[in-house]
């Protein structure tokens, strides 16, 4: 009995060890660690003080919001500067946080109740045979009913959206500053060029009028009335002065630089000195009423009161938890399996569900409210405007009357008929009107910014201003992806097709299209080691270290091998029409190669031998596609269809129809969950699980989507966009994604290459309206 006893002791405590790790490992192992991000005030002010318009990411910033040209760029206008703000604002950078917090709500929401483990151990003293123990160890399960966790996904959902738009109603807000800072700088700086000429013509009068008194022809108060109007006007261009000192502050402050870094540039106000006749209309007013960035905000609030209600309601009934449990009692072993859920027999969860309405109500009063002085704010800014344009129209009448006045003087003067003093009168007149005209002319135009921002028409905002374009700000709003590195390629000539990498020498494979080149560049030295002239279009490239080979697809139908050690031609392989798309199965040695343009098929190369050992037929010319075991899923968007071709068959075996847009191009593969993920026109990733081509989701992303890559350790799908942009989608599960945030590039690139090894993601710009070809290197910015 002792032997049995001290066996069961230590099987117990075998067991208990084990349980122990199992809980260690459940508890901690998956466990987030702090990471410090240190604050400091003095840090910061150094950062903000070091800010320039010539800071090289606000240059890929503009270029990729269609402001190529010269850099440092030296002339600087409303779109540049209002550009610069969106790169530097501050409260976009707030905007953006908060809408980060909202997005980490939603995570909030979707997670389930953790199980609960408690555990009884209790000692028998007056029984010690065959054990004085009693353990009991019980596992709470529990188990939400009603939806309610669907319930809390959509309100955080919409808060979500509500803080997206608020990013744009930021936006707004930042650009009216500038507007008005840039208006109140003009108005400032013509005001002291037109005193300046004011002053002198009365100077003049002056100094006529004291000469005049010297001989007896005037009195000594008209020459001290002008002396009068003279001071006047010192004081009036003094105060101008400091008005044009206070809007330089005040447009370095709507930007978000410090005021130095507006001395070294050229501010520009063309376009300033003149208004449209009128930018309202019916249809731009019910516009502004139902698409205004805080209206759509303060809907997407109204959703989330509404999912908050249902939630509550939802509560009122009760969640089941399910209690499994041992008990170890005095040598006995004891399963048991319990049910337990809340009684709701005292409340039905009422107050809740009571405040949840009236919270609802508030939000629909608050949406109300925010339609009216919408209207208000058309309204007042219409009547603004207007009345400006009235005023310029008086100020133009009595401009023009007083230019023929002075024509007229000036003429009478030549002829002796009037005196100099009359001339001078007549210029000091006149300058007073250019002045008044000036003033009405920045008072319209400070009318027309604030019925362009009531409107919020007709300047559309950039498409990336969800995430910051600065990569000191990535830290903080969680870019996906942060700049490291730039080799410029300034020999090549246009575009850029695919890339390759050579992880143990450290090189990469870049094929420069329109150049007729394939660019060798040293990653470990960041520059351009080498040129491999004489292609023809080339397209892909693949590399073979165990073979020291290069593969390069050509617009002619020839797949070039080269020796990739020193870059001799060693072979060519010859297909009827343009090679576009290599794909290697390093288990079979085959070279798929996506092959047609008036055709379409997938060739089959022996790498052994370099042959081709087959033709797959398709409907149409191939673009990218992928390789799974015994199939290959083809984009072919000529049908706007994806081709499932069984190889060992050779032949097409599905199509699966892309229903999400057309243009399916660019394609990558998650192989574990079986989803493709496939870029479409204007901008559209789909999503199609790759064992029936059923399509499981769809996704906004920027226009003209070319290279997409999956990063399975972040679980992030990355997409190169030739809008100017790395769109970056995050994959909750098999059927399941989020936007996850915008990288700004420039304009045309879209040519990339994912290479998880090194966690970096490699673009390639091309050479473009003043925008010189160049490599680019981005990290990973994910934990």
């Amino acid at each position: 009995m002792a032997s049995l006893f001290s066996s069961r002791l230590d099987s117990g405590r075998v067991a208990g060890t084990c349980l122990a790790a199992v809980l260690v490992g459940l508890l901690f192992g998956g466990c987030a660690h702090f990471e410090p991000h240190p604050l400091t005030a003095s840090k910061n002010a150094a950062d903000f003080e070091s800010r320039a318009l010539t800071d090289p990411g606000l240059r890929a910033f503009l270029e990729t919001n269609r402001l190529a040209g010269e850099w440092p760029r030296r002339t600087w206008d409303l779109e540049s500067l209002t550009l610069a703000a969106f790169y530097f604002s501050p409260e976009l950078d707030l905007a953006r946080a908060q809408w980060g917090t909202a997005r980490a709500a939603m995570r909030t929401a979707g997670q389930r109740p953790n199980p609960s483990l408690s555990a009884a151990p209790q000692y028998n003293t007056t029984t010690l045979s065959p054990s004085p123990w009693i353990a009991a160890v019980n596992l709470d399960l529990p188990l939400e009913t009603a939806g309610k966790r669907g319930h809390r996904i959509a309100q955080a959902r919409h808060l979500s959206d509500a803080a997206k738009l608020n990013i744009a109603s930021t936006a707004w807000q930042v650009r009216g500053k500038v507007r008005r800072a840039l208006v109140e700088l003009y108005a400032a700086t013509e005001q002291e060029r037109l005193l300046a000429a004011q002053q002198a013509a009365q100077q003049e009068n002056v100094k006529l009028l004291e000469a005049q008194l010297a001989a007896g022809a005037v009195s000594p108060a008209e020459v001290t009335r002008e002396r009068i109007a003279l001071d006047t006007t010192r004081l009036a261009a003094q105060d101008a002065k400091r008005r044009r000192a206070e809007s330089r502050v005040a447009l370095a402050e709507a930007i978000g630089v410090p005021v130095a870094a507006l001395d070294s540039v050229e501010i520009s106000f063309v376009g300033l000195d003149r208004v449209p006749p009128d930018l309202d209309g019916p249809a731009a007013r019910r516009q502004a009423l139902l698409n205004r960035a805080d209206v759509l905000a303060a809907l997407a609030e109204y959703a989330a009161s509404e999912a908050a209600l249902r939630l509550e309601i939802a509560k009122q009934y009760p969640d089941f938890h399910l209690n499994p449990g041992y008990e170890y009692d005095q040598g006995d072993n004891k399963w048991g399996v319990g049910l337990s859920l809340e009684l709701p027999v005292l409340n039905q969860n009422r107050g809740p569900i009571a405040e949840a309405e009236a919270r609802r109500a508030e939000s629909a009063a608050k949406f109300n409210a925010l339609q009216a002085r919408v209207l208000a704010e058309i309204e007042r800014a219409v009547a603004g405007y207007r009345a400006a344009l009235e005023k310029i129209a008086t100020a133009d009448s009595l401009l023009a009357n007083l230019e023929r006045q002075d024509r007229a003087l000036r003429a009478r003067f030549e002829a002796g008929e009037v005196s100099r003093g009359e001339v001078i009168a007549g210029q000091v007149e006149l300058a007073a009107a250019r002045l008044a005209r000036a003033e009405a002319v920045a008072k319209a135009q400070q009318a027309l910014g604030e019925l362009e921002q009531a409107l919020q028409s007709p300047l559309p905002l950039p498409t990336s201003l969800e995430t910051s374009p600065r990569p000191e700000a990535s830290e903080t709003t969680g870019l996906p992806l942060q700049f490291h590195q730039s080799i410029p390629l300034p020999h090549v000539k246009g575009g850029f097709d695919l890339m390759a990498v050579d992880m143990a020498g450290q090189r990469l494979f870049l094929n420069a299209e329109d150049n007729g080149t394939t660019e060798v560049i040293d990653l470990k030295a960041g520059r351009l080691a080498h040129t491999i002239a004489g292609m023809h279009e080339p397209k892909w490239v693949v590399f073979r270290p165990e073979l020291n080979k290069l593969y390069i697809a050509n617009g002619d139908g020839r797949v070039r091998v080269l020796d990739s050690r020193t870059f001799a031609p060693q072979r060519t392989i010859e297909f009827k029409e343009k090679a576009n798309n290599l794909r290697f199965d390093p288990k079979t040695k085959e070279l798929l190669v996506g092959v047609g343009n008036t055709f379409g098929a997938i060739g089959v190369v022996d790498t052994r031998t370099d042959t081709i050992t087959a033709e797959i037929r398709l409907a149409h010319f191939p673009k990218q596609f992928e390789v799974e075991g015994n199939f290959i899923y083809v984009n072919v968007p000529e049908s706007n269809h994806v081709a499932a071709v069984d190889r060992k068959k050779k032949t097409v075996v599905a199509t699966w129809p892309v229903t999400a847009a057309k243009g399916n191009i660019p394609m990558a593969l998650d192989r574990v969950r079986h989803r493709l993920f496939i870029g479409c026109e204007p901008g559209k990733l789909a999503v199609l699980d790759a064992t029936n081509g059923k399509q499981v989701a769809a996704l906004d992303i920027a226009p003209a989507p070319d290279g997409i890559h999956y990063d399975a350790k972040h679980r992030c799908i990355y997409i190169s966009c030739g809008d100017g942009s790395i769109d970056v989608v995050r994959q909750s599960d098999a059927d399941h994604y989020e936007f996850a945030g915008r990288v700004p590039t420039a304009k045309g690139a879209a040519t990339s290459l994912f290479v998880p090894e090194l966690n970096e993601l490699f673009l390639a710009v091309p050479q473009r309206d003043g925008q010189t070809a160049e490599f680019r290197v981005y990290s990973v910015n994910q934990k």
